[in-house]
């Protein structure tokens, strides 16, 4: 009997457009140009936009190709230090904590979009009895942001477990942080179903620590051969988790 349910955040729970993906840019490079020009520490446009890319490749090349992850501030104190060597050091607190909030909340001005049948999911697993859980790699934007995204759809409240990759420093298919919120959710591995769209990530990652795996398939992508079970429809998950000896109502 499965008791418990963790999902994955981006594109699973929530998908997000180019055009926000390149707003959400925009507003992170713009911003951090005014709190640095207004702290007498001014740099051209062109020098954020090349930091901004060599810092992503840092990222991925220092921490996310071996699963690991960094805190949001040591993401932006790297991205400053791209601008210009020791930066993030130089500046003072309030104006490095300016440049963190900065850089991190984009996404609550131009907000993904929840995916259909995703509330409806939790909200029916939530009223069988059965714990939630949310396992999800981060990238520019923050677990704490992420939170107060799901607040907004009156979500977050149904997840007893959160783990967000910049704040455990671990990121998916590391079977330490699906474990973590195995323990968080006091559920045993073998009881416990991943839901995400990743069939590396998120099927084989949960596998590999001993959990059941539901592969959502939304974006038309073939189905994971490896996963228990397979929905195109968040709405149709807690009927097919039933199939598998989910609680029922």
């Amino acid at each position: 009997m499965i008791v418990a349910v963790t999902f994955d955040f981006w594109e699973t729970l929530v998908h997000d457009t180019p055009e926000n993906l390149e707003r959400g840019r925009a507003m992170r490079l713009e911003a951090t140009a005014g709190i640095l020009a207004a702290a007498g520490r001014p740099h051209p446009m062109a020098t954020l936009d090349e930091a901004y890319e060599r810092s992503g490749a840092e990222m991925r090349e220092r921490f996310w190709s071996a699963h690991r992850d960094a805190s949001i501030r040591d993401q932006v104190r790297l991205f400053l230090n791209c601008i210009a060597a020791g930066l993030g050091d130089r500046l003072a607190p309030d104006v490095f904590e300016a440049a963190v909030v900065a850089y991190a909340s984009p996404v609550l001005h131009v907000p993904p979009a929840l995916n259909a049948g995703a509330a409806e999911a939790i909200r029916r697993l939530a009223g069988r009895g059965v714990r939630l859980g949310i396992v999800s790699n981060t990238g520019r934007t923050p677990g704490s942001v992420l939170r107060r995204v799901l607040e907004r759809h009156d979500l977050l409240r149904y997840f007893s477990a959160v783990s967000y990759s910049d704040e455990v420093r671990v990121r998916k298919p590391s079977a330490e942080i699906f474990e973590r919120t195995l323990r968080a959710l006091q559920s045993p591995a073998a009881r416990t179903v991943h839901v995400g769209d990743n069939p590396h990530d998120d099927v084989r990652g949960a596998k590999g620590c001993g959990m059941r795996a539901a592969h959502y398939t939304s974006n038309g992508a073939p189905p994971s051969p490896e996963a228990d079970v397979v929905v195109t429809d968040l709405a149709d998950l807690p009927d097919a988790l039933d199939s598998r000896g989910a609680p029922g109502p």
